[in-house]
């Protein structure tokens, strides 16, 4: 069972998550979640993210595809992947998260295009790998040993595919993609994207979630949160990174910093900044 002190940095003591580098393995970020009112806001990683399942059960939609898991599963959740869920039995939802970026993939032989057509994987070898490698107090080399381990074991349930075959960005859409990625703290309207790309607004929104799996808003969401974890693992303010990232207000940055991440700015910096 995962245990966490009370820390006045949550907004709610009812949903607790702390974010940690894994052992043996600095490359890989941890989350250990204790949730019992949090639902995740629509989001995607930029890495192969697992969810170990340790307690309660979550319901979650991975590229519109609605998902039951338990104790025991593993949620896998694709580069890219739209994504969201919580809690939908139990008294808790309590999981650990592993954020496995490509090169460690490919140390266990899992790059060249492999992806997971299902968002759950029931393998109780595998979850019992995960589980240790990522136990707080593992060996470092045991945990790289077992990390290994299981992602090899977990490859015998993907595919070797291209993900994100689905998507399909058309010039226009393309356009504002590349303006949203340029301007993510500026302010701007879904008629200046509109415009810029040389459609209606109606028809930018449309092509915009067909080209990222979002509507305009929430791919802003995304890029700037993303931005802001990176701005706070190297020790920026909370302040300055909300202003860096196109918040107005620090609190309107915590709420939807905690929507995407299940923790709060200030929770995140003093877990993760070097």
């Amino acid at each position: 069972m995962v245990t966490t002190p009370s820390d006045p940095a949550f907004e709610s003591p009812n949903d607790r998550a702390r974010f940690r580098r894994m052992p043996g393995f600095s490359a890989v970020d941890l989350m250990d979640a204790s949730f019992r009112d949090h639902h995740f806001a629509p989001h995607t990683h930029d890495v192969l993210m697992l969810g170990i399942m340790r307690e309660g059960a979550m319901r979650f939609m991975r590229e519109g595809v609605m998902e039951t898991i338990g104790p025991g599963g593993i949620t896998v959740i694709n580069p890219g992947d739209v994504h969201t869920g919580g809690r939908c039995a139990g008294e808790r939802l309590v999981y650990t998260g592993i954020y496995a970026p490509e090169p460690v993939l490919a140390r266990a032989d899992l790059g060249d295009g492999l992806s997971f057509a299902r968002g759950v994987v029931i393998d109780p070898e595998c979850w019992r790998l995960f589980l240790r490698a990522t136990a707080p107090a593992a060996d470092p080399l045991a945990a790289q040993e077992d990390i290994l381990e299981g992602l090899a074991r977990l490859g015998r349930h993907g595919d070797r595919r291209p993900p994100r075959q689905d998507r399909a960005c058309s010039p226009s859409a393309a356009r504002a993609v590349d303006y949203v990625h340029a301007h993510y703290a500026e302010t701007f309207t879904v008629e200046d994207l509109a415009g810029l790309a040389g459609i209606t607004p109606r028809h930018i929104i449309r092509s915009f979630r067909k080209a990222t799996g979002m509507p305009p808003h929430a791919y802003l969401r995304q890029l700037r949160i993303s931005e802001a974890r990176r701005l706070l693992e190297r020790g920026l303010p909370i302040a300055e990174t909300a202003l860096a990232t196109g918040f107005a207000d620090q609190p309107h940055f915590s709420k939807v910093f905690k929507q995407v991440t299940g923790t709060t700015p200030g929770r995140y910096r003093l877990d993760m900044a070097a």
